[in-house]
């Protein structure tokens, strides 16, 4: 499946919002702060059009839920 836009994957932007929120606090590695920092940045830029692919969701999700 291409990226689509947060708004497009989530009913409400909170949602995304409160699991990036989630995974920033379960973060372990640096590798996953670099990540959860990276899709923030974007996000703080494109907001609810922010793109996110099926494999960064999938990482956002497993780091949440450590």
């Amino acid at each position: 499946m291409p990226s689509l836009t947060v708004i497009e994957r989530f009913d409400h932007v909170e949602e995304f919002s409160a699991l990036l929120g989630a995974a920033e606090l379960s973060a372990s590695t640096e590798w996953d702060e670099s990540f959860i920092a990276d899709l923030r940045t974007n996000f703080q830029r494109y907001g609810a059009h922010t793109y996110i692919s099926d494999a960064q969701l999938e990482q956002l999700e497993r780091i949440a839920n450590q």
